[in-house]
């Protein structure tokens, strides 16, 4: 951040433009670099209404010994609400939660009428983050599992970023899907990334039916050009 004095050639600019902010603060005019977003999430948005629509449809045709079906399940499986606590979904919200999962990562189950038997069967127990080793814009992620990981399920990868310093992990809204790698796999590069700027990462284990593990979190920042 620079304190300025005429900012683009006026007494009192605010805003930004060519990528940087200018605004005024206690002690004058000011300009500092404006974080470019990587907006990974808005060439989903349309896939994902549309899975969500076509799920509230499908609902519809449920017989009602399906719907108590889902409704138990959701009851045995309270769902964190990001609040340190927990909440019951409804029978609807544990049906679509779970197709979407499952459709979003591209499983190759057939829509699930009924809630799955089995729990997951796998689950993330670390994940580091580092510069990558291959090209400008890397990062390299690796990870370890708990339980029996299966080559047909998934583990999905999400990024939050850029971001000008070092943070906290507290973004979730931040938060977008970049890429999934198969369920048995323990690495995984994000590429594209901006140079010299810092990224939060998280990876989940998601199986063929949609259920999924806690997230864990890692930061990095990209590999610069030499």
């Amino acid at each position: 951040m620079a304190k300025v004095l005429t900012p683009l050639m006026s007494a009192d600019a605010k805003g930004s433009v060519g990528g940087m902010t200018y605004s005024r603060v206690a002690s004058g005019n000011v300009a500092k670099y404006k974080a470019r977003p990587v907006r990974r999430s808005e060439k989903y948005k349309m896939s994902n209404r549309s899975r969500i629509g076509f799920l509230a449809r499908y609902w519809a045709t449920l017989s009602q010994a399906a719907r108590d079906s889902w409704k138990a399940w959701a009851e045995d499986h309270p769902q964190p609400d990001g609040f340190g606590g927990t909440f019951i979904m409804s029978g609807i919200n544990a049906f679509t939660k779970l197709n979407f999962n499952a459709m979003r990562l591209g499983a190759p189950a057939d829509m699930q009428e009924l809630p799955p038997v089995d729990e997951c069967p796998a689950s993330l127990d670390t994940l580091v983050a580092v510069t990558g080793i291959t090209l400008p814009g890397d990062v390299d992620l690796s990870w370890t599992h708990n339980g029996t990981p299966e080559a047909a399920d998934f583990n999905e990868v999400q990024v939050a970023g850029p971001f000008l310093s070092p943070g906290r992990k507290e973004v979730y809204n931040r938060f977008a899907f970049v890429q999934s790698e198969a369920g048995d796999e323990v690495v995984g590069t994000v590429s594209d990334l901006d140079e010299g700027m810092y990224y939060w990462f998280r990876v989940r284990y998601v199986d063929a039916y949609g259920q999924t593990s806690a997230w864990l979190y890692a930061q990095a920042t990209p590999m610069v050009t030499p």
